[in-house]
């Protein structure tokens, strides 16, 4: 039997609809800025809650980006996904009439779901108001993949993590995974979340929110705020994209899971476990710590898992953590929760390709204890070849992905 050459996945397209606006530039224009898309919830009533602040997708009308068909049959996370998909395969040339669809996966992380019309329901038996009933059929978290599928008529491998706030990061390591294991060609991957009163009700309750700003690694940080929105990428066999004519300059080449088995919403205070996922990452990479350029942490501004993190990176690369540049996003856009390490993704591709960091917004005084070289104030330009991005998660998941330019 003839022996198999080894598969490569890379990334050939980007799509985002974010706090900071609808498309990849204003995402990325918006971080470079230090922009920050967090402030009081619009989209429903807030008035009973202490801490009401989330990262909205804003001016999202429907019409401008959807058939008439598309607005009445999805729900509002279903829509976010199909718009940054189509702006994700425009960005990759994939025209999918002309693949094979059999060949074609998705795998969209959610933590929410459709929890929008879960809100409706209930509202609906509250104040005896008309509701459709198969509405419900887009309630599951696991529901929104398959729809998107459904909308772009892909039939290969469908998918619906929900390991928490990791998932994102472990949609893309996970299309990594598959396509070695030539289960498909491409793969549609990603993140979507919506701000909604369940989520921002439960963050109270955990008093993890704050009242003021999301201040990632600040001495003065209080806590997190929610975002939403959709982050999407097409992650590619390097071969299959080269036949198409379409460059893989950015390699998925590693990814790396791990679990902290202390508790449920609170992390491993030593850091453990986020340093067990980064370094599987790595091996999975087989690369060095010394080979990383920019790490992409989790950074939610909480206290905890800041701390946690500061110890897990020190941990993996020692001496070498001090002269890592490192930033958080969750700044910028809140914490979007299953999307969160798809978003991220998105930035380090457009790090790697234009030699820029952006900022962590808000953090404006170092925690004393960090030793890490967090980017703070402005963009830094730096010859990025190699990047780690790293989530951390309810219930002790953990994960990370290594991302590299191969030119």
């Amino acid at each position: 039997m003839e022996e198999q050459l080894p598969r490569h996945a890379v990334i050939t397209g980007c799509g985002a609809l974010s706090p900071l606006g609808c498309g990849v530039p204003a995402f990325w224009e918006g971080l470079l800025a230090g922009r920050s898309g967090v402030a009081a919830v619009r989209s429903f009533d807030t008035s009973r809650y202490t801490h009401a602040l989330a990262g909205e997708v804003p001016d999202f009308t429907p019409d401008r980006h959807l058939s008439p068909e598309e607005t009445r049959r999805l729900d509002r996370v279903s829509q976010y996904a199909l718009v940054a998909t189509r702006e994700a395969l425009d960005e990759a040339r994939l025209d999918l009439q002309r693949v094979d669809r059999n060949r074609v996966g998705v795998i969209l992380a959610t933590t929410l779901g459709g929890m929008l019309i879960g809100e409706a329901y209930q509202h609906s038996r509250h104040d005896h108001r008309p509701f459709a009933a198969r509405q419900l059929l887009h309630f599951p978290y696991y529901a929104t993949a398959p729809r998107l599928a459904r909308a772009l008529g892909v039939r290969g491998p469908v998918i619906s993590p929900s390991i928490a706030c990791a998932s994102g990061t472990q949609a893309v390591g996970l299309a990594q995974e598959l396509i070695r294991r030539r289960q498909a060609d491409i793969f549609i991957v990603g993140g979507v979340e919506t701000v909604c009163d369940f989520v921002v009700s439960g963050f109270n309750c955990l008093r993890a929110t704050t009242a003021t700003r999301v201040r990632p690694f600040d001495a003065h940080r209080d806590g997190l705020a929610v975002g939403e929105g959709a982050a999407v990428l097409i992650v590619e066999e390097a071969d299959h994209a080269r036949a198409r004519g379409v460059g893989a300059d950015i390699e998925v080449a590693g990814t790396g899971l791990a679990g902290d088995a202390v508790h449920m919403t609170a992390p491993a205070r030593d850091g453990a476990g986020a340093a067990r996922a980064m370094q599987a990452a790595l091996l999975d990479a087989a690369c060095g710590p010394q080979s990383i350029d920019f790490i992409s942490a989790h950074g939610t501004g909480t206290l905890y898992n800041d701390a946690m993190e500061m110890a897990a990176i020190t941990a993996v690369f020692g001496e070498a953590a001090t002269h890592i540049p490192v930033n958080s996003i969750k700044g910028a856009i809140g914490h979007t929760l299953g999307a969160a390490g798809s978003f991220e993704a998105i930035m380090c591709v457009r790090i790697l390709r234009e030699h820029v960091i952006p900022p962590t917004v808000n953090c404006e005084q170092l925690d004393p204890s960090c030793a890490l070289d967090i980017v703070r104030g402005a963009p830094r330009s730096r010859d990025v070849r190699t990047a780690l991005s790293t989530s951390s998660a309810f219930a002790g998941n953990n994960a990370a992905i290594v991302l590299r330019r191969t030119t």
